[in-house]
């Protein structure tokens, strides 16, 4: 009878030993704690996945390794083909893009990650003080007077979180995973040389990236093709949640300014419920448009756009443009016409004759 939890084997070929051999110092292994398969690592990992049984154990000292209980990843239900259409189907939507970018988008690469995060589960009370301004009027004739004055304000608000933290030193390895933290910038218009620039851009929403989780198993990785680009951790579980904890009072204490003109005092306490080393699938793509390199991440659980740049197109930039001057343009021809002020009319003139020649010139008929 073959034993349980058997340790898979490891062919000593002459390629193997060479290697071992040429290897650079700071390269390590261990045992895994649940198959006892042998667990090479680099210096700075602390979080370490067997690719063998999947189990996942964290480096708690000097070659000192506790196994984590909660580790789970979110499905792969998108595949690459699967992430172009979510990319190009966006691209298609929305005031700042066009449709044509759809035909013009050259997909350069598309690299499936297997990214690990702890995700810290908890709930974050904020109060907050401050003071809003106020006018008054008193008197009237020539007697009358508008004072400023400031009245104190104050209030409370919660928020339940799946709050996600980069398991890696740092976020630079891959584009754009950083920007899935809530309140994070996700969205990236290139607006080029157009000065007007309104809008575009869009901040990450606070997702539950707890929901439809999945016991880990390196079996779904591996048939999802997806085994060579699991990447271990370096952040240990104990400083993610210091690293949450103080991401999670930065965002309640940036939403706490929209409370009150003023904010004097802000203070958050954030409970932590639980927190899960969860693998989250991903799909980094680079595109040209226009001979232009842009980025873009797609969510591997569902075909949505987690972070991207993007060119804003031509029609967008015409419609801002006429109508930033549009309404100089219609107060001008009010006064020249309905008052008669010849300076008016020229400047009405002028107006429409900017709005007329901007339009031409970057192609009123572009389909982008």
């Amino acid at each position: 009878m073959q034993e349980e939890n058997m340790v898979p084997e490891v062919p000593e070929t002459e390629e193997a030993q060479e290697e071992e051999s040429t290897a650079t110092t700071h390269d390590r292994e261990l045992s895994c704690q649940n198959c006892g398969a042998p667990l090479a690592y680099m210096e700075g990992e602390n979080v370490i996945t067997c690719p063998y049984c999947g189990t996942a154990t964290m480096l708690a000292g000097y070659d000192n390794i506790v196994k984590i209980d909660g580790h789970s990843m979110l499905p792969m239900e998108v595949n690459e083909n699967g992430a172009i259409s979510a990319l190009t189907t966006w691209l298609a939507k929305g005031f700042y893009r066009s449709k044509s970018y759809v035909a013009s988008a050259k997909i350069e690469t598309v690299k499936g990650l297997m990214l690990p995060y702890w995700i810290v589960k908890s709930t974050a009370s904020t109060s907050w003080h401050g003071k809003n301004k106020k006018t008054r009027t008193t008197g009237s004739g020539d007697n009358k007077k508008t004072h400023t004055y400031y009245e104190p304000v104050s209030g409370r608000f919660s928020e339940d979180f799946t709050w996600p933290e980069y398991a890696r030193e740092t976020s630079d390895e891959f584009w754009g995973i950083a920007n899935i933290q809530p309140g994070k910038q996700s969205i990236f218009p290139d607006w080029g040389k157009f000065w007007l620039r309104f809008g575009g851009s869009k901040q990450s929403p606070n997702r539950n990236l707890l929901e439809g989780q999945i016991p880990f198993d390196i079996e779904t990785v591996k048939n999802a093709g997806m085994a060579d680009d699991l990447v271990n951790g370096q952040i240990t579980q104990e400083r993610a949640e210091s690293n949450a904890r103080g991401n999670i009072k930065e965002h309640q204490a940036k939403k706490a300014e929209s409370k009150a003109n003023v904010l004097t005092d802000v203070d958050t306490t954030v409970n932590v419920n639980k927190v899960d080393l969860v693998y989250v699938p991903m799909w980094e793509m680079k595109y040209f448009i226009d001979g232009k390199k842009y980025s873009a991440i797609v969510n591997g659980t569902k075909e949505e756009v987690l972070s991207a740049e993007f060119p804003v197109s031509k029609k967008a930039k015409i419609t801002i443009f006429d109508v930033v001057l549009g309404i100089p343009a219609a107060v001008s021809g009010f006064i020249g016409f309905g008052q008669g002020n010849p300076i008016a009319k020229y400047v009405l003139f002028a107006l429409v004759g900017l709005m007329l020649a901007y339009s031409l010139t970057k192609g009123l008929g572009s389909k982008n």
